[in-house]
């Protein structure tokens, strides 16, 4: 009877040993309904380029840098391959700041509104693998997420400081599936949820997967002389647009701020179909607006679309500033190519402004919705290229050393109290002591049982 009771004792304590180390092991298994999205080529190598250490001349940090994009399932949380900071011991550590915002018309817009979730991470040397999860999914749709340092200078009356640099990678989609800030295209992925039938997570063309193949941008008409235009209501009209083709890409070279130091030279531009006629035009519904901020003086004023401006039309696309600021275009050759026409506060000019453009071969995109959509256009931001002429100012340049501390791993980033939201970093940790109390309940009855049986033989 004894070695029967030690051997049911044996049995169970293996199988609740067994079922233990099963649900641990179903713990770290990787979650199936998960899938993990890269804007860059999974496994490609990046550079610290992305430094977030700018700051004002009260020492507070203002460097910061976003990405807009379209997400074709819910949202579960988001990462990096790696951030680089500063050491500790070096009063460089620093800690960044997660947002993610639902897109509201402009990143104007979308930035005075409450983000739907924050996180903040302290930063002690290079971290690798840095992951955040959600507290809640976020529904499909446009984001922005965006990423802030707010350690500020501290005690130290030069650069470097404090300072945290996100990766920059070889991006897997075109400029068309998102657009990033003033910085830097920084590598990250998001995790989505696993939706069946979706290949492509972050969408394109109003959630058309097409495939792009963006031409070279091109001169329309070169610059003649050092003549400018301050804009006020400044109307491009297109050519029709070649078969199998979007126009991607519009810009006023070396557009002029007349040296406006203060970062508030703002434009908008507002894309109407043709109707034949100006006024008739400009009373129609806009197909996409594009907002360009912080405009600088001499670079190109460049609005990149992220709606299929498709071919078989010709598009209105009236330029204006967004506020006090000037804003202007230089004049250009007089010779002008067929199909392009310019206005002028509506009325049609002869002079033409240094024009370039760009467009993207998609082949076919099928027939063109004839319901009215469901929402308003969105607007897509842009960040103007770099200056082809020397600026009127010096840019200020914020000088940083080259991260060289020892890679961390961080595989869990959790939020702060301060932010607002918590990350969860545990998992369903009952069960487990659930099972533990079972296995000892059944050791103790099974002693009892050995020791009564033990008196009985007595």
């Amino acid at each position: 009877m004894k070695k029967l009771l030690a051997a049911i004792l044996v049995c169970a304590l293996t199988i609740s040993c067994f079922s233990m180390f099963g649900i641990f092991a179903e713990e770290a298994a990787e979650d199936p309904t998960t899938f993990r999205a890269y804007a860059y080529e999974d496994g490609a190598g990046y550079s610290a380029s992305c430094w977030l250490n700018s700051f004002d001349p009260d020492g507070e940090c203002v460097g910061t840098d976003y990405v807009v994009f379209k997400a074709a399932a819910p949202i579960k949380g988001f990462g990096f391959p790696e951030i680089f900071a500063g050491k500790e011991e070096n009063d460089q550590d620093a800690t960044v700041r997660f947002e993610l915002f639902k897109w509201n018309e402009s990143v104007e817009k979308t930035l005075e509104g409450t983000p739907v979730f924050q996180s903040e991470l302290h930063l002690v040397g290079d971290t690798k693998n840095v992951e955040v999860k959600l507290d809640e999914k976020q529904p499909a749709g446009q984001y922005l997420f965006k990423v802030s340092q707010v350690t500020g200078m501290g005690d130290w009356d030069s650069v470097p400081a404090h300072y945290s640099v996100l990766p920059v990678s070889e991006l897997k989609y075109s400029d068309n599936y998102m657009q990033f800030g003033d910085k830097g295209k920084f590598g990250f992925f998001m995790d989505f949820e696993t939706t069946d039938g979706v290949k492509d997570y972050f969408l394109v063309l109003d959630g058309q997967s097409a495939d792009m193949k963006i031409k070279p941008e091109k001169v329309i008409i070169a610059r003649e002389g050092d003549t400018p235009h301050e804009i006020v209501e400044y109307g491009i009209l297109t050519p029709e647009i070649p078969d199998g083709q979007v126009l991607y890409s519009i810009a006023l070279s070396d557009s002029p701020t007349w040296n406006n130091a203060n970062g508030d030279s703002d434009a908008t531009f507002t894309v109407y179909k043709w109707k034949g006629d100006y006024d008739a035009t400009v009373e129609g519904k806009p197909v996409t607006v594009v907002e360009l901020t912080n405009h600088a003086d001499n670079s190109n004023l460049t609005a990149r679309f992220d709606t299929a401006l498709r071919y078989g039309y010709r598009y209105l696309i009236v330029v204006e500033q967004s506020n006090s600021g000037k804003i202007g275009y230089w004049q250009g050759v007089e010779n002008r190519p067929d199909g392009w026409e310019f206005f002028e506060l509506g009325s049609e000019v002869e002079y033409n402004p240094a024009l370039k453009a760009a467009y993207a071969e998609v082949g076919d995109l099928g027939p063109e919705p004839t319901e009215e959509p469901t929402k308003e256009p969105t607007a897509t931001p842009e960040v103007t290229e770099a200056p082809t002429k020397a600026p009127t100012e010096e840019p200020v340049v914020t000088d940083a050393p080259k991260p060289t501390d020892k890679a961390e791993d961080n595989t869990a980033a959790p939020a702060t109290e301060d932010s607002g939201t918590k990350e969860k970093t545990g998992g369903n940790n009952a069960l487990p002591i659930i099972i533990t109390a079972i296995c000892a309940a059944v050791v103790i009855a099974s002693v009892v049982v050995i020791i009564l049986v033990s008196k009985k033989k007595k």
